[in-house]
């Protein structure tokens, strides 16, 4: 919970991350196919659900592919959400190492943090697709079963997310490890992950408790509003998950490197 707690802290000191946050926000709502959310949960009865590959397919790709519009909306979406990396870590970092809050601040370091942001965006994304193609296969495979196995393939789902997530706590520090140190990506990779082992536990409970608050709410508002209901309620919580979950990286690093903050300091 440390970086967690860090990272609030922080969101609530410097408000000019506000339009961050609002941008994650409304990126998150064409993501998402938050049709696939309603339509999973409501295909629950007699203790089956869907076993059509592409529902769930759909469920576990962060990209909705419902229409031309979702598509373009999805690829904007994700080109916004790199834009909004590059600026917390810019803004975070000259306010962190150097006490400097301002828009102004940001331009110097902008460019090469929206590069490396991109480079870990896709990255992101790649390993994710991949992912969701092998838990979709094993909810197909389990609603096939007779009633109610689908919740061993549910809970198959989870022990493999929760083993992606704590894979991923590995490479936490990488975005702010590369943009702090200057370091080629492959450099700051190995580094990352070598800094990373001490605190792995507190970096995975940095992603996985956000994420999971994001997709509880989300799953409710989903199950007994509809739609609208959880496209609002999904945007709000993911968006919010992915702005913590970006400052926690750099809480993060800034701890293990032992960075002295002077954005803690009053003059």
């Amino acid at each position: 919970m440390k970086y967690i707690t860090d990272a609030l802290k922080y969101l609530k000191s410097n408000l000019l991350l506000l339009p961050a946050l609002a941008v994650a926000v409304l990126a998150f709502a064409p993501i998402i196919d938050y049709t696939a959310v309603e339509f999973i949960i409501r295909s629950f009865s007699d203790g089956k659900v869907s076993d059509s590959f592409t529902a769930w397919l759909k469920l576990f790709v962060p990209f909705n592919t419902e229409s031309w519009l979702t598509i373009v909306l999805s690829i904007a979406a994700y080109a916004a959400l790199v834009l909004d990396v590059a600026f917390i870590h810019s803004m975070v970092d000259k306010h962190v190492r150097f006490g400097s809050k301002s828009f102004r601040s940001i331009v110097s370091s902008f460019t090469i943090n929206f590069i490396y942001g991109l480079i870990c965006m896709a990255v992101t994304a790649a390993a994710c697709i991949i992912l969701a193609v092998v838990l979709a296969a094993i909810m197909k495979t389990f609603a096939l079963a007779p009633a109610y196995v689908f919740i061993a393939g549910a809970v198959l789902c989870a022990i493999i997310l929760a083993l992606f997530v704590f894979f991923a706590a590995h490479f936490f520090l990488w975005l702010p490890c590369a943009e702090i140190t200057g370091f080629r990506m492959s450099e700051a990779l190995y580094y990352s992950y070598a800094q990373a082992k001490t605190v792995r536990w507190r970096n995975f409970t940095a992603i996985a408790l956000p994420l999971a608050l994001a997709v509880a709410i989300t799953s409710l508002f989903a199950a007994f509003l509809g739609t609208a209901a959880a496209v609002i309620s999904g945007a709000a919580s993911f968006g919010c998950a992915f702005t913590v979950i970006v400052v926690a990286s750099y809480m993060a690093y800034a701890d293990t490197e032992g960075i002295e903050r002077e954005d803690l300091k009053k003059y």
